[in-house]
C-alpha cells in the first residue's frame, strides 16, 4: 500500500512539470443549422463547424513562440473537412510575426465588423474576394499602441504557369473606447486588381452597430454592408444588409440569437440571399469549446 502511494506520488511530481510546460488549448465550435428557401427544400446542414488546437512556448529572449492549426468538420458527414489555418509565429514587445495560413488583416479589421450573423448573409462580400484566409502568408503586426495597430503581410505562392501571383497587404486598425476602425489595402498582383476596404463599428452599452465599403478597382465593383446588434441579457437582436456588385441583388438578414449557457446558444434567421436562392430561413444551433 505505501509503495503505492509513493509511486503516486512521484508520478505526480513527475507529470507537474510536464504539465505546467505545455501550453496548448484544444477548441473548436460545432455547428448545424435547418434551412429552407426558395431555392432548397427543408435540409439540414453543417453551418461552419471547425476543431482547432493553439497555444505558446517561452522563448529565451522572453518572447513567445505561438502556434495555431484548424480544422473545417462537418457536423453533416463527421468528417474532416477542408483545412481554415495553420500558423506559427513569435510573439513580443516588438509585435508579432506570424507565418502560414492566418485569417489575414482585410477580414479581421474590416470584415469582421459587420460579420454578426450566424446565418449565410454574414460578411458575404468578404468572402466573395476569398482572402479573409490566406496561405503562405508572412506577417508582421506591430504592437497595440494607444489603441492603434498596423499590419503588413506578403502572399509568396508561386505558380507554374504565371509566377506573378503574389498578394500584397497593409492594413491599419484603431480600437478604442468603443470605437473600431480598420483600413485595408491589397494588391493581388496576378490579377491586377486592387482592393481598398473600410470598416467600422460602434459599441454603445447593449446597441452595436457597424458599416463596411469596399472598392474593387480592376473589376470595378463596390460592395457596402450595414449591421446592428442589441442584447438584451441573453438575447441578442441581429440585423445585416449587404450590397455587393458581384451578386445581382441586395442581401439582409433580420436574426435573434439565445444563450444557453456561456458556450451554447441557438439562433433563428429570416433571410434574403438574393439570387436564386431569393429568401427564406434558417434555424441553427452552436456548441463552442
Amino acid at each position: 500500500m505505501k509503495k503505492s502511494l509513493i509511486a503516486l506520488a512521484v508520478a505526480g511530481a513527475l507529470a507537474a512539470p510536464m504539465a505546467a510546460q505545455a501550453d496548448a488549448t484544444l477548441y473548436g465550435s460545432l455547428r448545424i443549422k435547418l434551412v429552407d428557401n426558395d431555392a432548397t427544400n427543408l435540409d439540414v446542414q453543417d453551418n461552419s463547424s471547425r476543431i482547432g488546437v493553439r497555444g505558446s512556448s517561452d522563448l529565451f529572449s522572453g518572447a513567445k513562440a505561438i502556434f495555431q492549426f484548424e480544422q473545417a468538420v462537418s457536423t453533416e458527414t463527421g468528417a474532416w473537412s477542408s483545412g481554415r489555418l495553420a500558423n506559427l509565429g513569435i510573439t513580443g514587445d516588438f509585435g508579432t510575426a506570424i507565418f502560414g495560413r492566418i485569417w489575414t488583416p482585410y477580414y479581421n479589421w474590416t470584415g469582421a465588423q459587420t460579420d454578426v450573423s450566424d446565418s449565410s448573409v454574414s460578411a458575404a462580400s468578404v468572402y466573395e474576394i476569398g482572402l479573409h484566409r490566406a496561405s503562405n502568408i508572412i506577417a508582421y503586426v506591430t504592437p497595440n499602441m494607444s489603441g492603434f495597430t498596423a499590419a503588413v503581410a506578403v502572399a509568396a505562392t508561386e505558380d507554374a504557369a504565371d509566377e506573378n501571383v503574389d498578394v500584397s497587404h497593409v492594413a491599419a486598425n484603431y480600437n478604442a473606447n468603443g470605437l473600431n476602425v480598420g483600413a485595408s489595402y491589397l494588391d493581388i498582383e496576378g490579377s491586377g486588381e486592387e482592393v481598398v476596404s473600410l470598416g467600422a463599428g460602434y459599441t454603445m452599452g447593449d446597441l452595436y452597430v457597424a458599416a463596411r465599403y469596399e472598392d474593387r478597382d480592376l473589376a470595378d465593383q463596390t460592395a457596402w454592408e450595414l449591421a446592428a446588434t442589441y442584447d438584451i441579457g441573453n438575447t441578442k437582436l441581429v440585423a445585416g444588409f449587404i450590397d455587393d456588385e458581384i451578386s445581382s441583388d441586395d442581401q439582409w438578414v433580420i436574426e435573434v440569437q439565445q444563450k444557453l449557457g456561456k458556450q451554447a446558444r441557438v439562433f433563428a434567421s429570416i433571410v434574403e440571399y438574393g439570387g436564386a436562392a431569393d429568401n427564406g430561413f434558417e434555424v441553427g444551433y452552436r456548441v463552442d469549446f
